[in-house]
């Protein structure tokens, strides 16, 4: 090896065990809930041991993966279905089946939203009448009946229905319509799990640590607009929580199966997290929060 190229390494591992140092547990321990609420026990008495996790973007699970790997240890089977999903680093497997099943496209043309290729701020927050003009709720809706009714799930995961996590409109209009078709009927569901933040959380991750990096990076906050535009304090607040330490490596080994481009958007959320072992990072969020609807 030339010593051009053992300098190069050198100074790049540097760079990054010097960033490393720089971030101690206290810094992880601000981001943290400092709320409790119940403990969970209904999944664990569930016999019908099938779950779906419905979101628009196959990354939308992250807050929840921990959940997921327990489920998936207890012997659940447990499918993924998006309207996007992206490469993992390893390219023979989709990161969805270190949690779970597998991912499926909810639709096979992946076309459910008018102008999604040309819109310059997909991401932007709209109002919820915006949304039911600009996507495609029938098609998603007929395929999504056909896909949960052939499934039979006991239990269903998705983001909240409210602002989808911090606004993105994708996120909101997957998630209301899931919830749109169980409260109709249209599903077999006898419960919803909506992946949240704590109040805590949602404020020190979202609204002080993000921020600071978005407009470092010119970019605007979007979890503030949406919570302008749907008269909202922020998300549903949750009404159970799940200890998910005991599977700290799989959630982890989740977060870091994707390549790079959707990393960087999932250390948004979920701060450092590539910085720490497992364990370590998993001792301290510790616990994953949802906000349950039954049927």
């Amino acid at each position: 090896m030339k010593w051009s190229k053992i300098v190069g390494l050198i100074l790049a591992a540097g760079a990054f065990f010097g960033c490393k140092k720089n971030i101690t547990i206290e810094d992880l321990r601000k981001f943290a809930a400092t709320e409790s609420y119940p403990t969970d026990n209904y999944l664990d008495t569930v016999k019908s041991k099938r779950a779906l996790i419905i979101v628009a973007h196959d990354d939308d699970d992250c807050a929840m993966a921990g959940t997921l790997a327990k489920l998936k240890s207890q012997g659940w089977t447990i499918k993924q279905l998006s309207l996007q999903k992206h490469k993992g680093r390893d390219t023979l497997k989709h990161p969805s089946e270190i949690i779970s099943n597998g991912n499926e496209l909810i639709l096979e043309d992946g076309l459910y939203r008018l102008g999604m290729d040309t819109a310059a701020h997909s991401a932007y927050p709209l109002p919820y009448s915006e949304i039911d003009l600009q996507f495609f709720t029938d098609k998603v809706a007929d395929k999504l009946i056909e896909k949960i009714s052939l499934f039979k799930p006991s239990v269903i995961f998705t983001l909240d229905d409210i602002k989808g996590g911090y606004g993105h409109p994708d996120h909101v209009f997957i998630s209301k319509l899931v919830l749109s078709l169980a409260t109709k009927k249209l599903i077999p569901c006898h419960r919803i799990y909506q992946s949240v933040y704590t109040p805590h959380m949602e404020n020190e991750i979202v609204y002080n640590w993000l921020d600071k990096q978005l407009k470092e990076w010119n970019y605007p906050n979007l979890s503030p607009l949406a919570n302008q535009i749907y008269g909202v304090k922020g998300m549903p607040e949750p009404s159970t929580q799940i200890n998910i330490s005991k599977y700290a490596q799989t959630k982890m080994k989740y977060l870091l199966a994707y390549d790079d481009d959707v990393r960087k958007n999932i250390r948004k959320f979920i701060p450092y997290y590539e910085e720490f072992e497992a364990k370590t990072y998993f001792e301290i969020f510790d616990r994953e929060f949802f906000r349950v609807i039954s049927f």
